[in-house]
Order: structure tokens, then sequence, then C-alpha cells
């Protein structure tokens, strides 16, 4: 047996009522949230409207206790052989706060200046403790023969950290003539 369209009827507070403007008003926020969408994706409007400015970041950096930079570079070694080089480092967190996402972006240089790389490492241990030490390592093959390298430390997704050279100078054994 058939039922009647109108055997069964639900009635909601817009049943029946004739709304023109529904379809013209929707279109024309779905375009509105299209140009905002668009013009925040492919202009800088977002940065007026969030609140990423350069000191909005430096504030991720914890500041060490004597008000120096936040980490310190114990140790620096690297081996090249051709165009291949190792870059391996320890460092430091001088502050009393965890640090967590930190990679060491080592920019590597050949010979002609053309060609350079860059590689972004995360340094180990994930979460430096404070007081802590993590390491990172290395390694690229450039185009050319290897002209030098430059090494600097940032936060994932966020600014780069300042670091103090903390190296101890090399050992070096000077001889003297004996005199009698």
């Amino acid at each position: 047996m058939p039922i009647d369209n109108n055997e069964y009827h639900v009635d909601m507070s817009f049943t029946g009522k004739q709304l023109k403007l529904a379809r013209p008003i929707g279109i024309a926020v779905a375009i509105a949230g299209l140009l905002f969408v668009f013009s925040t994706m492919t202009t800088n409007i977002a940065a007026s409207l969030l609140p990423m400015s350069d000191d909005y970041l430096q504030a991720m950096i914890p500041p060490a206790p004597d008000g120096g930079e936040a980490i310190g570079l114990t140790m620096l070694t690297h081996e090249i052989s051709e165009k291949t080089i190792s870059v391996s480092g320890t460092i430091k967190n001088r502050t009393n706060q965890a640090m967590a996402n930190v990679l060491a972006v080592v920019q590597m240089i050949d010979t002609t200046g053309r060609f350079p790389q860059t590689v972004e490492v995360p340094v180990m241990p994930p979460v430096l403790p404070p007081q802590g030490t993590a390491t990172f390592m290395t390694m690229a093959t450039l185009q050319e023969k290897v002209g030098g390298y430059s090494v600097k430390f940032r936060f994932a997704d966020g600014p780069f950290i300042p670091h103090k050279d903390e190296r101890s100078a090399p050992v070096t054994i000077t001889a003297q003539p004996e005199t009698k």
C-alpha cells in the first residue's frame, strides 16, 4: 500500500516558509569565507591578525642564568673526504629549563660557493634537559670540493637559538730545545 506524501510530516520551525534570501546570503557568506582563506594564504594579512612577531618567537627561547646565550657549543668536529663532509658536535643547554625539538642547522659550502647545501638534523636526545648535553651528526656530498661550513641551532618551526662557543682550546705541545 503506497504512503501518501501528506500522511507523515515533520513540522520544523521553517517548514512551509518562503525563504527568498537564504540562498543568496549563504552564497555570499561562502564566497566571503573563501576570499578570507585565500587572502590569508597568499598575502600578509595573517601576519597582522596573528601574534607571530619576532618578539613572540624570541620569547620561546629560555634565558640563561648568566643572561647569555641559551646553548653552548662544547664540541665540533668534521671529516672531509673529497666532496663528502661529515659534521658532528655536542651542545649544552645553558638554561634552567628543558628545551625540546632543537635542530642543528648545518650549511655546507663548496669551493665555488655556488652550490650550498643546508641540512637540518635533530639533536639527540630530543628533549634537552636543563644543563644537559645533546649531540648531532650530519653528512653530505657536495657538487664540488668542500670549502667550509657553518652551524646554527633553532627550534623546529621556530626561531634560531643564539649559541656560545664553549669549545676548549686544543692542547698544543711546543718543543723547547734543551739547554745545558
